[in-house]
């Protein structure tokens, strides 16, 4: 009987890649993590901080630091990180040399709302509260309540993405009727822009008034600049 040695050779050689994978796939298992390095998106740790993340990288009740790679869950990590108050997003991986990262997305705020328990707007269009970290400089939002985010949120994304309201507004008040206001950060008056409808219009002849105004010399004299007349700006002086 001729053995044939070919796949004798073939049987051994896959009996010892299997034995290799498993043995490795156990060392592996049984190594420690043996750091935690927290990130964040763009460098920045405004409203919540990495001890803050380090508390909820929590496992088995204790810290993951010391403990198994084979038991760590990432994904409730993950889940952990995601419902904080504070946090747009955040990825958890691990490393092959035993380091779990986690980079994180802090949410942005758009305006502060100014109610009896006061909170943001993030750049979503979602409520977030306030942070004992940190308090974000942006507009300052007045009569308008949880209800009505979704009415002034289209308003908040407009001026955000506008360079020059970005910089000028810094509160913006809405009236029991609905319409909405604008106070501005150097210029002695308001700006009435009536309901959120028609931005891009409303802004554009607002935008030629105040050019038309510097050049002659008159922006002191108003006292209010109304927007809400289609293709008007009405100027109200002192």
């Amino acid at each position: 009987m001729k053995i044939n040695w070919f796949y004798i050779r073939m049987l051994v050689l896959v009996v010892l890649t299997l034995g290799l994978v498993a043995f490795t796939h156990k060392r592996n298992a049984n190594r420690k993590v043996k750091e935690v390095q927290i990130n964040f998106e763009a460098g920045a740790n405004l409203f919540v901080t990495a001890e803050s993340v380090d508390k909820l990288l929590i496992q088995n009740g204790k810290p993951i630091e010391g403990q198994y790679k084979e038991i760590l869950d990432l994904k409730d990590l993950e889940d952990k990180l995601d419902a904080h108050a504070m946090i747009a997003d955040a990825d958890v991986y691990m490393t092959l040399d035993g380091v779990v990262g986690a980079t994180v997305k802090q949410r942005k705020p758009l305006a502060r709302v100014q109610t009896q328990t006061p909170f943001y707007i993030d750049e979503e269009g979602k409520t977030m509260p306030l942070s004992s970290n940190y308090s974000a400089r942006v507009p300052l939002v007045t009569g308008v309540s949880q209800e009505q985010v979704k009415e002034v949120y289209p308003l908040l994304k407009y001026i955000q993405e506008d360079k020059v309201l970005a910089t000028q507004v810094v509160g913006i008040s809405r009236f029991k009727n609905g319409d909405y206001s604008l106070t501005l950060r150097v210029l002695d008056y308001d700006v009435v822009i009536g309901k959120i409808e028609q931005l891009s219009s409303k802004f554009s002849n607002y935008k030629a008034f105040y050019q038309k105004a510097i050049k002659d010399n008159s922006l002191e004299v108003y006292k209010s600049v109304d927007l809400r007349f289609k293709g008007q700006v009405v100027g109200t002086k002192k």
